[in-house]
């Protein structure tokens, strides 16, 4: 699904305003992440207020210019397009739909939940709980529980969290990662987070399986979470 952000000039208040339309969220992230670590006229021109809006100084550099040849986003050419807004004059504005959305931040805690089915939430009881055992991450439509979602590399706290970036998911209430089990892909609670688990993960390698049973056979309202090759959508709320 496309994103859109605005994009506004901080010299003025009538110049230079852009509508940035992306081919995804993530790509819009992953924009930023380049503009904003490239170290030059770009980084120090283009800030980010909200995920869907965007400052830039014009006595630095214009932001509609990052994806032209040479320049420090030009692979997002075919990814990305600017639309220079009227002028202030003009009296018209595009007025982009409005996402209610978490913004990806490094550090910060979420709720995990499917993107399909948006009533089924990762939840884990971290201690024992009737049939349930506390080392294991489970989905359920009645129960959550929140994570921290962080990048592994030094000093990212605060920055925007990309799919090719590395991740630990923990627990805010006990020192605990997101593990997943060797054979079975079971996700489970450890005291080292999985190696190698990456922020794209979240989009398609982590299915539900079906509704657990207890020994008679009854409901335990709660399905397994487990690591897979097809998996499903899962966002952060």
């Amino acid at each position: 699904m496309v994103y859109y952000a605005y994009i506004k000039n901080i010299r003025d208040d009538s110049t230079y305003r852009y509508l940035a339309i992306f081919a995804s969220r993530a790509v819009a992230d992953e924009w930023w992440r380049t503009v904003s670590s490239s170290g030059g006229q770009y980084a120090n021109s283009v800030k980010r207020v909200t995920p869907q809006f965007y400052t830039h100084d014009l006595n630095l550099a214009n932001a509609a210019d990052t994806t032209q040849a040479n320049q420090v986003a030009s692979t997002f050419i075919d990814r990305v397009i600017f639309t220079l807004l009227n002028d202030k004059g003009g009296r018209n504005l595009n007025i982009i739909p409005s996402l209610d959305s978490a913004d990806h931040v490094s550090g910060n805690s979420f709720f995990i939940r499917s993107k399909v089915s948006p009533n089924e939430y990762w939840y884990c009881p971290v201690s024992s709980k009737g049939n349930l055992a506390g080392d294991a991450v489970y989905v359920s439509r009645t129960e959550r529980t929140r994570f921290r979602v962080s990048r592994t590399d030094a000093n990212t706290a605060g920055t925007i969290m990309i799919g090719s970036d590395t991740i630990a998911i923990t627990l805010t209430t006990a020192d605990l990662s997101i593990n997943v089990a060797n054979v079975s892909g079971k996700v489970m609670l450890a005291q080292d987070p999985e190696l190698g688990l990456k922020f794209g993960d979240l989009v398609n390698r982590f299915s539900a399986g079906p509704t657990l049973l207890d020994s008679n056979s009854n409901s335990l309202n709660v399905k397994g979470l487990f690591m897979t090759t097809h998996g499903e959508e899962w966002e952060l709320v």
